[in-house]
């Protein structure tokens, strides 16, 4: 194993342990770490060892190059005299950079999910990402408005992977470029299944197996609410012309105007940011707020109508009844097991949908957790392997989720440590499980009220004003779809 940094051969303790993550950033520690050169006189105390911030650092093995990424912290760097000055280096790859790095500032609009990729690596691609395999069922699904403002990369990826239901992970190309994949589950890369046998143990070096059970981020009900969500039901608006105002108010906030007519003729509309790069109608608005205006002043008692889809509150709820009874015949009581969230990041409800339903399929069962530790690179992060297992609840598809590299500079054998999970949930524990996660404020305080939402588990039909209902059914999972615009 070499180790360079800045082109420049440095030398560490004996052991190094490389910890590669899905969504987590990669990393390892360079321990006593000093350049190959003090080697030559043995010089270790007159001599002071300490790469800047960020300096680039590249692990080979062989001629392999496992590892390349930034120092980001550096520390031990003893200042007594007699002691040797070397320092102990923080090393992340450079999936750091996509929180990192400067943030994005503009709307998605109209674009597929591949084009939406495409547009934010290409914002990033000055930092060497890539655009990989995007490998996803829903590939031409329109996103129609999505403000990238003061969010980095790594959001924005999120984002895409929730409404898509995907999983995404980057991938080194070389020490210059990273690739950003996405992958639906089903289309993951598959390699051959574990064996619960004697002889394949052996014909991979499995030094050990093990595997547990976590519901620490389970749910089978699922309900995000949205502040501002476009609703699903089109309004109709008649406005008389005073033969003096350019500017015509709407009952509600709008979302989307889809048309309007002067006397019966259908008239041009485009955004404020259509105009803005020189596309020209005979009204304008901008979305979120509630009035449109005229190019041109219209004579009194013209009649226009105005077709729109406004902005509304949003809440959706997404539960699986299966898995609810079957909590609830182990428990003998009711067994929804219930989270919330709260997404200002969407202006779509079937966006929203798409988010709950993603928290569902990937956190919606028990998570297995399969520990495998070899002499073998058997596995790489985001590939899907099946086992073979002597229990039937373990003989299920499993995504490597993280890797860990133990590696000795004198030779010794490498031993990977690889962690698989069952459903597929790529989140990790710095960011898992927050039941309130976006909760804005806490207990209210007195002549203060709030809002009563209903959550309908029934076959009951509840209608409000601007409200539709869909049920949809997604395996097991059943989605209620609400806009409301006033709560009963």
């Amino acid at each position: 194993m070499r180790i360079f940094i800045n082109n420049e051969e440095v030398v560490c303790k004996n052991n190094l342990v490389i910890k590669e993550k899905m969504l987590s950033t990669s990393s390892t520690i360079l321990n006593n770490c000093y350049p190959l050169s003090w080697e030559q006189d043995k010089d270790y105390t007159s001599r002071f060892y300490y790469p800047k911030d960020y300096s680039k650092c590249l692990i080979y093995e062989g001629e392999d190059l496992i590892f390349c990424g930034c120092i980001k912290n550096t520390g031990k760097i003893s200042l007594n005299p007699r002691e040797p000055h070397y320092c102990d280096l923080q090393v992340l790859d450079f999936k750091t950079l996509l929180s990192e790095g400067e943030t994005l500032n503009y709307v998605i609009t109209d674009k597929t999910i591949t084009e939406a990729i495409e547009q934010v690596v290409g914002s990033i691609n000055d930092y060497g990402f890539v655009v990989g395999e995007i490998e996803i069922s829903n590939p031409d699904d329109i996103i129609n408005a999505y403000s990238t403002l003061n969010k980095t990369a790594y959001d924005v990826f999120q984002y895409i992977a929730d409404i898509t239901q995907s999983r995404w992970f980057t991938r080194m190309v070389d020490e210059n470029t990273i690739a950003i994949d996405f992958y639906d589950p089903s289309l993951m890369t598959k390699v051959d299944p574990i064996e619960y046998t004697q002889e394949y143990f052996e014909e991979n070096e499995i030094l050990d197996m093990s595997f547990n059970y976590s519901t620490k981020d389970y749910r089978n009900k699922q309900i995000m609410t949205s502040d501002e969500v476009y609703g699903n039901i089109e309004l109709t608006e008649t406005k008389i012309s005073d033969g003096y105002s350019t500017t015509y108010v709407c009952d509600n906030q709008i979302g989307n105007i889809t048309g309007i007519t002067v006397n019966g003729v259908a008239k041009s509309v485009v955004t404020k940011e259509q105009k803005k790069y020189g596309i020209s109608g005979d009204f304008i608005y901008q979305p979120g707020e509630n009035t449109f205006t005229s190019n041109t002043t219209l004579s009194t008692g013209s009649v226009l109508v105005v077709f729109y889809y406004p902005i509304v509150k949003g809440r959706e709820i997404i539960l699986d009844s299966a898995e609810s009874s079957r909590i609830g015949a182990q428990i003998d009581r009711k067994g929804t097991i219930s989270r919330y969230e709260n997404r200002n990041d969407t202006t779509s409800s079937q966006e929203l949908q798409k988010i709950g339903q993603s928290y569902l399929k990937f956190k919606g069962k028990p998570q297995i957790t399969l520990k495998v530790i070899s002499t073998m690179n058997l596995f790489n992060i985001g590939e899907v392997v099946n086992f073979e297992s002597p229990i039937t609840e373990l003989s299920v598809d499993y995504m490597v989720k993280n890797k860990t590299i133990n590696m000795y500079i004198n030779g010794e054998k490498t031993f990977y440590t690889f962690e698989l999970v069952n459903n597929f949930n790529s989140e990790d524990e710095i960011n898992y499980f927050d039941n309130q996660r976006a909760k804005s404020q806490g207990n209210i305080g007195e002549g203060e009220q709030i809002t009563r939402n209903i959550d309908i588990e029934s076959t009951a039909l509840i209608k409000f004003y601007d409200t539709s209902i869909e049920e949809v059914s997604i395996g097991t999972l059943t989605t209620l779809d609400f806009q409301l615009d006033s709560v009963l």
